[in-house]
């Protein structure tokens, strides 16, 4: 039986081209990337670099006749808050999978990253074979992600007893929305600036030139439970981030259905939203929008290996 090291030998990696036209023909010969989550890997895949967002890449060969074999890379992404924490790509062209290839080019390119002082994260569509091969080589769940899309006018009336307020853009909000709006953040770890930081540098970094909206629903002490941001409309769909402030808040459901009935108010001609949720959401509040959802548009895990 051959072992990883065995399969290792047979391969050559190359670094990525420096020519557009030679890469691109790398990424032809792959084919049709399968789904979102390869087509995300396949923008890691770029020539190395250093500073604050380090990155590799290799075309894989078969050593013996330069035949195309696969790709591999990893990106750094410094606003991640475990900084050895990297996204890691590995594609086998189709035909020569289930051969060992995928896990040597995983071992080459995490001895790689180990001398670095890294280690990998990986992301594919939920259940899929690129899920199973990364349980199989010891990633384990970090958080699952699904885009769903929503009808608010379909929710119907909603009696929750919050204050609904309505702001027409963050650059204009209350300090106490704004502020709302980054603990929001702050507590499903997206990037952004480590707290704390002063209001002014938070509203530049949240400035729009274009409409964008802040909802929010305040409870009855002053507090704000729920805290809404959405982007433009550019068709049917409008883009809503939010939910509680806090996503253990026992009172999870009925925030995240004031903030869409609210929508649904002030925005008549929006006939759908889409709103992104991760495991870090908690489970009622994902449950609900799952309850209510029309469609889902992707649905991925995020894996990680020590």
């Amino acid at each position: 039986m051959r072992t990883t090291d065995d399969v290792l030998s047979s391969l050559t990696f190359e670094p990525w081209p420096d020519e557009e036209g030679e890469a691109s023909a790398v990424l032809a010969a792959l084919g049709p990337a399968g789904d979102m989550t390869m087509s995300q890997g396949r923008i890691l895949l770029r020539g190395d670099q250093g500073g604050d967002d380090p990155c590799r890449a290799r075309v894989i060969r078969d050593s013996a006749t330069g035949e195309l074999a696969g790709v591999v890379g990893f990106r750094q992404f410094p606003s991640l808050l475990d900084e050895r924490l990297v996204w890691t790509y590995v594609e086998i062209v189709p035909r020569l999978r289930g051969r060992g290839r995928g896990s040597a080019a995983l071992a080459y390119m995490t001895r790689m990253m180990s001398g670095m002082g890294l280690r990998p994260w990986g992301k594919a569509v939920t259940g899929s074979p690129a899920h199973r091969w990364m349980a199989d080589r010891g990633f384990r769940h970090q958080h699952r992600t699904r885009t769903f899309r929503v009808r608010p006018q379909a929710i119907g009336p909603v009696e929750h007893g919050y204050a609904i307020e309505w702001h027409e853009g963050p650059t204009w909000s209350p300090d106490d929305v704004m502020q709302a709006w980054w603990d929001f953040l702050d507590a499903r770890v997206w990037p952004h600036p480590t707290p704390p930081t002063p209001m002014s540098r938070e509203r530049r970094a949240y400035y729009c030139e274009s409409w964008a909206p802040l909802v929010a629903a305040r409870r009855l002490d002053g507090t704000i439970a729920g805290i809404g941001f959405l982007d433009e409309f550019p068709g049917d769909d409008g883009d809503l981030s939010g939910g509680p402030v806090d996503p253990s808040a026992p009172e999870g459901r009925s925030i995240v259905a004031a903030l869409l009935a609210a929508c649904a108010e002030h925005l008549p001609g929006v006939r759908t939203l889409l709103l992104e949720l991760s495991d870090s959401d908690g489970e009622d509040v994902v449950s609900f929008i799952a309850d209510h959802a029309v469609d889902v548009l992707d649905d991925t895990v995020a894996c990680t290996r020590d």
